[in-house]
């Protein structure tokens, strides 16, 4: 009996330190299983929550009771896809591994909703626990917190995108200022080789206005010295008549001179236009006009009308003066109506004949670079768009109506046109 109580007493001695040993081992890992970085929860066949460390507590938000009938699958409060759909506790990844649907989960990305409303984004790695007949007796679901890198990698997309779009911009507009730069080079061009072909038209213009005064001052003050002078060198002669004679016609050579200075310097710039204004130059300059041309000209003026500002006085003249230019040459029109109407702020000039009719493309100023434009148009055009006004040609095969509208208020002209304006207005007798 002896050996037999031996014997027992050491199989209790080694169970006793079997106990221990699984003691400390449990004690171990828990302590490992609690001081886990990751998330770690572990559940029977039927789902119920049977164990869980402080860091799935932590993720959650709560601290399910084990062993609860009501919590099973998973101890977070609510589940959401990552689509952002609700997702009941049964559906997730650790139900479908229970119920044998899939072997195992890997990676997967769920979104816990935690009692206060917070959200994370986890991902979850399930095995299933099996017994040794290889039927599932539980789950053990290993998860980690993404959320911080999930925003990390959506603010590097949205970076990367708005970059992407940033640089798509930026080619646009890369492409849209070199089409502006190609158009406004053009525009520039065109605009250049206007001004130039104007300048030119100015200068022909000059060329022959000179030479008409020329001819004119030939013609009849080269006359009239010149019979000043033989009527002078008569005295002289033994068979001269009376000096009374000779210096009556050389007086009335004189006479006839001065006339002829004063109705040149009158059409180059009548001194009624600073003097009185455009109202009394138009009548006057109406009034030659119509002597000269045998054109008969109608003026409509309103009455009373005040003086309005110098610079557009100058250029209703001047537009006036070409314009009846432009009758008298091209027209054919055997009469002309001119109308001055002041209403509001602006002035209103139109000065219509009943000829042939202007060309479709000199009213249109379609061929501004071509030779078909006249200076005098192409000045007008100037004169006006530089004071901020308009001009617009009607014309048909019954005759030609050119109506400007200036405004009132005193505009100064740019330097461009500045510089142009002097060389019309030595142009525009």
């Amino acid at each position: 009996m002896k050996p037999n109580r031996t014997f027992e007493d050491e199989s209790a001695v080694d169970l006793k330190r079997a106990e221990d040993a699984l003691r400390e081992n449990e004690e171990r890992y828990r302590t490992l299983f609690d001081l886990a970085p990751v998330a770690v929860y572990s559940c029977d066949a039927s789902g119920v929550i049977r164990e869980y460390n402080n860091r799935a507590a932590e993720l959650w938000g709560r601290k399910p009771q084990r062993g609860d009938t009501d919590e099973r699958f998973c101890g977070s409060f609510k589940l959401y896809r990552p689509d952002g759909s609700f997702m009941p506790h049964e559906q997730c990844p650790m139900g479908d591994v229970l119920i044998g649907k899939v072997p195992g989960t890997h990676d997967a990305e769920v979104h816990i909703e935690r009692p206060d409303g917070s959200r994370i984004i986890v991902i979850v790695n399930i095995a299933p626990l099996k017994d040794d007949r290889g039927e599932i007796t539980g789950a053990i679901n290993c998860f980690y917190d993404v959320t911080e890198r999930k925003k990390a990698e959506e603010a590097l997309r949205e970076s990367v995108t708005e970059r992407v779009r940033a640089e798509e911009a930026l080619r646009e507009n890369e492409v849209q200022l070199r089409l502006a730069n190609e158009k406004l080079e053009s525009v520039v061009q065109k605009r250049t080789a206007s001004l130039q072909h104007l300048s030119a038209k100015l200068m022909r213009s000059q060329d022959e206005e000179h030479r008409r005064i020329a001819r004119n001052l030939h013609d009849s003050l080269g006359q009239y010295l010149a019979s000043i002078k033989m009527n002078l060198e008569s005295l002289s002669r033994a068979d001269a008549p009376s000096k009374e004679e000779v210096l009556s016609a050389a007086l009335e050579s004189v006479e006839r001179s001065i006339a002829e200075t004063r109705t040149l310097a009158c059409l180059l710039h009548p001194p009624l236009l600073d003097e009185v204004g455009f109202a009394s130059a138009a009548r006057w300059y109406i009034d030659e006009f119509g002597k000269r041309s045998g054109i008969k000209a109608k003026l409509d003026l309103p009455d009373g009308i005040d003086r309005l500002p110098e610079l557009t006085e100058i250029a209703l003249f001047r537009i006036l003066q070409e314009s009846l230019t432009n009758v008298h040459r091209h027209s054919g029109s055997s009469s002309v109506e001119i109308g001055l109407t002041v209403t509001g702020n602006r002035a209103l000039l139109s000065v219509r004949d009943f000829g042939r009719g202007m060309p479709a493309r000199l009213r249109q100023g379609s061929d501004l670079n071509g030779s078909h434009v006249g200076v005098g148009l192409s000045g007008m055009r100037e004169r006006v768009t530089d004071l901020g006004g308009s001009l617009d040609i009607e014309s048909n095969s019954h005759g030609t109506a050119i109506i400007v509208a200036l405004p009132l208020a005193a505009v100064q002209p740019s330097g461009e046109s500045r510089a142009s304006q002097g060389n019309l207005e030595k142009s525009a007798a």
